[in-house]
């Protein structure tokens, strides 16, 4: 019992991760309509330019987490600006297959960042060591990790609520044309999609990296993280934090009681094994929107 009780508060604290990124990925599905793939590989981009910030040039932990930041949203912006706008209008198929392509791209220069080896923090830039409650120990790390993607999820659903530019992309959530019959520019939310979620993608990488080191490994994190938005709902905030959380938990549990059992990376095969289970049942996730067409 205890050791089912150690996995899910440890599965919950990673899983804090996988909804962080998991919302990236609907903040770009709600607006665009595209799946973005490419985000698997900008965790990689982002741990690399906090390992240069912190570790090749010695910068502040404060001034590194800016520049990644903004290293998020230039990224973001000449994505959308370059690759995405010109797909516009376009069958869905197009953007989705540059996507694939630009993770590829981006998995390439983020072997010429690190020269194809796994690079560690040195120390870390959040506070190590644990903390004893009961028979549980609860890593720093991890839980401030955790603190760190809750309090921006927390700051993004404020945005979409009470800023004007928040209720533009849920307008054009609901529908393109409309929002643009009503003076919306669409083009500039579609930007601004890409820029917020690949901000967040960043962050959730320099988090990554600094708990798994930093390395190409990395984007099986953004693969994983697709099951939990498919299995929370592409269009539901809601559901990607909820399946983030879930697939952390089960990704503990898998460690604990059936890797022992088991050759191989099995923390890698069973949240999609599971995402095909829930896929059967509800196709379009636990909190997706289902959509009716008439013929």
């Amino acid at each position: 019992m205890e050791e089912t009780i150690k996995s899910i508060v440890l599965g919950l604290c990673s899983g804090g991760i996988y909804a962080l990124l998991a919302v990236s990925y609907v903040v770009i599905y709600k607006s665009t309509r595209v799946f973005p793939f490419s985000q698997a590989a900008v965790l990689i981009i982002g741990a690399y330019i906090m390992w240069y910030c912190l570790i090749a040039w010695h910068l502040p932990i404060w001034l590194g987490f800016i520049i990644t930041c903004a290293g998020g949203a230039i990224l973001g912006m000449f994505i959308e600006r370059a690759f995405m706008r010109p797909l516009v209008g376009q069958p869905i198929l197009a953007p989705i297959v540059v996507t694939l392509c630009l993770m590829l791209f981006l998995r390439g220069i983020g072997i010429l960042m690190g020269k194809g080896d796994i690079q560690g923090f040195g120390e870390s830039f959040l506070p190590v060591g644990a903390w004893k409650v009961g028979f549980l120990h609860l890593p720093k790390i991890q839980v401030y990790g955790f603190i760190l993607c809750a309090v921006l999820i927390a700051a993004l659903m404020l945005f979409y609520e009470k800023t004007r530019t928040g209720l533009g992309m849920r307008v054009v959530h609901e529908d393109h044309v409309v929002a643009q019959n009503l003076g919306i520019n669409v083009k500039r939310i579609f930007q601004y999609s890409w820029i917020i979620s690949c901000i967040i993608a960043v962050v959730a990488g320099m988090l990554l990296g600094n708990i798994q080191g930093v390395g190409l490994a990395l984007d099986a994190n953004g693969l994983i993280t697709i099951a939990a938005v498919l299995f929370g709902g592409l269009e539901s905030f809601a559901g990607a934090i909820i399946a983030g959380l879930a697939i952390g938990i089960l990704q503990m549990l898998t460690i604990t009681y059936i890797a022992p059992l088991l050759p191989g990376e099995t923390t890698m095969m069973i949240p999609f094994v599971f995402l095909l289970l829930i896929l059967f049942i509800k196709p379009y996730g636990l909190f997706g929107l289902v959509r009716i067409e008439r013929l």
